[in-house]
């Protein structure tokens, strides 16, 4: 991407998103791809501007011209949300309501809708120096960033990049699409896929019949202040690029029977074999980890280690984060050692009081342990 042009991408892909352009009391509801004021919220979010500075700076991003790829729809859903906590919510009366049980205001339910697991590409044009002030602040934003909400953080960078193009729909169309994960009817990599495009007419010029009306452009953010806009509703056809995870990379893992006698006896050898001791931080041992998938059902000493809990939690978490499958964390490489120690130290200190049990319960497992090693060895004298 190039570093100056008249072309801002974004990617919005996330697990939960909302665009509402016609929410009402409680009832707030999302559209089905970004809305204007949820993209220059964004990007004046990013930029730090606040609430009430932001006059000034919307009139210059308003004059940008938006188009919208709709590259996986999501699913739409509601969950609900409290507002008025300790605030006080007023009745047809004017009065105060009160909760009937307790005597305290009543705080009032609003229904919320959320789109799922959806994926859009933006293209914003207008000026160059425009265009390249957002991305600097996008690419360092001073807030955080969120899909229309607080809670819908997003699930990849956001920043794409900045190209130079004099239409929109054929800035949409040079990005080729990527599908999630190949499925039956992919056709892969060099075939092409049919997208929805939602882009705007300019300003100043007869609409066609087909646009749609929509008031999404924001005179100022913290009041419902809204100008509207067409945009049009279109299709186009890009290139497929390979799946963003490929099925074939990794074989699936099999599901281990902790049940078997095979597995107990795996167990207790490799258990053995490390005097039942942590082979991280050579604490009691209290579970043993798999390094290796390749063959369940026929473990041997080298596809397991003996760990304590603590150190089986950061392993564990470390490896959905990196979505292994057959190969897993090792935590006796030297190379690996750094990063569970890091996540170890992070999970100590996010637990706190639960480690006090944890390190108690450790204590009498060294008695334990202890007394066994006393027991045996005044045996053998």
């Amino acid at each position: 991407m190039s570093k100056d042009g008249n072309t801002l991408f974004l990617r919005l892909a996330g697990p939960m998103q909302s665009w509402g352009t016609s929410s009402r009391f409680q009832l707030r509801r999302t559209d089905g791809y970004p809305s204007k004021s949820g993209v220059l919220g964004m990007l004046l979010c990013a930029m730090g501007v606040r609430r009430e500075d932001s006059p000034p700076k919307l009139k210059r991003l308003a004059l940008l011209q938006m188009g919208v790829r709709v590259d996986r729809h999501g699913t739409t859903d509601w969950d609900y949300h409290t507002v008025g906590a300790k605030i006080g919510i007023r009745s047809a009366d004017g009065k105060i309501k009160k909760t009937q049980s307790t005597g305290k205001e009543e705080t009032l339910l609003s229904r919320r809708q959320y789109l799922y697991d959806a994926s859009f590409l933006i293209a914003l044009q207008g000026p160059s120096d425009t265009i390249n002030d957002c991305a600097c602040a996008l690419d360092d934003p001073v807030w955080p960033i969120f899909l229309g909400r607080k809670s819908c953080i997003p699930g990849k960078p956001v920043l794409v990049g900045v190209e130079i193009f004099h239409d929109l729909k054929k800035a949409l169309s040079s990005v080729a699409w990527q599908p999630r994960m190949p499925t039956i009817d992919d056709h892969g990599q060099g075939s092409m896929q049919t997208l929805d495009i939602y882009i705007e007419h300019p300003a100043g010029t007869p609409a066609p019949d087909s646009a749609i009306l929509v008031h999404d452009v924001p005179q100022v953010f913290g009041f419902y202040s809204h100008d509207p806009r067409w945009v049009i509703k279109d299709q186009i056809t890009v290139p497929v690029e390979n799946a963003l995870c490929n099925l074939t990379d990794q074989p699936r893992v099999r599901r281990v029977d902790y049940t078997s006698q095979q597995w107990k006896n795996a167990r207790q050898a490799r258990l053995l074999l490390d005097n039942y001791l942590c082979v991280f931080c050579k604490s009691p041992a209290e579970e043993v980890h798999h390094v290796d998938y390749s063959n369940v059902g026929h473990e041997t000493n080298e596809d397991l280690r003996s760990l304590c809990k603590s150190c089986h939690d950061a392993c564990t978490i470390l490896e959905y984060g990196h979505d292994m499958q057959a190969r897993r964390v090792d935590p006796s490489d030297p190379a690996q050692r750094r990063t569970i120690l890091d996540l170890i130290n992070r999970l100590l200190k996010e637990r706190r009081l639960g480690r006090r049990r944890e390190l108690l319960e450790a204590a009498r497992t060294v008695d334990f342990f202890g007394s066994m090693l006393d027991a045996s060895s005044g045996e053998e004298d």
